[in-house]
């Protein structure tokens, strides 16, 4: 069973009334009106590294009483207003009596289409309230990998699901790059782990990786005391001979699997085979929204063991601030591609 099938699982096993309660949770959580644990859980997320504006992620800012009962604040650094729910998930949301229905579904594991069907919104709308909800995972990388840990990466076919106005032939059924091997057709995912389980997964780029991509996505996250351990691909000997860190390259194809009986890099190739195999239900994504699916996927491996998964899945969610940001770039983005 693999990590999505088994989070459905948690929510389908709860009777009605206990599903009922769940959602009815959240939604105390979203409202921020009742003063329930929830709200306390969200804030506690919130204020957790402080308070930073959204608009320009400054600290220097001051309270500004509270409107319907959320606190409000105003930023000395960019002269902006904004309240603690600014650019959640939540913000700005419409047809509000329709979110209750919506969660039912989304918890449920239903498809775009059929929570679609299910709450009477476009596909469309279906489409965004997801995202909105998947941008908010953004800030779920850890801030250092600790001990020994490992590293890979994983190619995804690059597609442009979804848009209309294609500068080449569409793809059936997902399709096959036009070259061999991996090419520019490719997008690249870097996955990353430590022994102590904190993991991270972000869309490098197409093509090979390159040590400009290691820099940028693992650069902040290591440190001289880090021992890492990846195949021989020489991008991650560059990187790890610039840090100064202990680097050990296992060759697989040479029926290399295990150095000094501790390193290797099992861990992180089992998540890569999981990670593709969650994908697979998805028959392909679009690649502007990829990283979206990666923090999905992360949100999911961090709730196994938790026992309240429904309510810290969406407390997550709503704890980052720069979700509607997240969401408008990626939706200009599209825009721009078809202009």
């Amino acid at each position: 069973m693999n990590e999505y099938q088994a989070f459905t699982d948690y929510f389908l096993s709860c009777n009605d009334q206990e599903q009922e309660n769940i959602i009815s949770g959240l939604l105390d959580l979203m409202d921020r009106n009742t003063g329930k644990d929830y709200s306390d859980i969200h804030r506690e997320e919130v204020h957790k590294h402080g308070i930073r504006c959204p608009h320009c992620s400054s600290t220097s800012i001051r309270a500004n009483g509270k409107h319907k009962g959320i606190q409000t604040y105003y930023c000395k650094g960019c002269n902006k207003y904004f309240s603690e729910m600014t650019g959640t998930p939540i913000a700005w949301l419409k047809k509000k009596d329709k979110w209750r229905t919506y969660l039912r579904c989304m918890l449920s594991g239903y498809s775009l289409r059929r929570c679609a069907e299910e709450t009477g919104l476009c596909l469309q709308t279906s489409f965004d309230w997801r995202h909105k909800i998947l941008s908010g995972f953004k800030s779920l990388s850890p801030e250092k990998f600790e001990g020994i840990s490992e590293s890979d990466d994983i190619f995804f076919l690059h597609s442009e699901k979804g848009n209309k106005h294609l500068q080449r032939d569409a793809r059936k059924r997902g399709g096959k790059a036009t070259k061999a091997g991996i090419n520019d057709e490719h997008v690249a995912v870097i996955v990353t782990c430590d022994r102590d389980g904190q993991k991270d997964m972000q869309v490098a780029g197409t093509g090979r990786i390159s040590k400009k991509d290691l820099d940028r996505i693992l650069g902040n996250t290591v440190d001289e005391k880090t021992v890492l351990c990846t195949d021989s691909h020489r991008s991650y000997t560059a990187f790890a001979k610039s840090k100064k860190i202990e680097h050990h390259k296992i060759t697989v194809s040479k029926g290399q699997y295990v150095k000094d009986k501790v390193y290797h890099v099992q861990h992180v190739n089992n998540d890569v085979k999981r990670l593709r195999q969650w994908m697979d239900r998805f028959n392909g994504v679009s690649t502007k929204y990829l990283q979206n699916y990666m923090n999905w996927f992360l949100i999911l491996e961090r709730l196994k063991n938790t026992t309240n998964k429904s309510v810290k899945f969406l407390t997550l969610a709503l704890s980052c601030n720069q979700a509607w940001f997240e969401f408008k770039n990626i939706a200009l983005n599209q825009v721009i591609s078809r202009t």
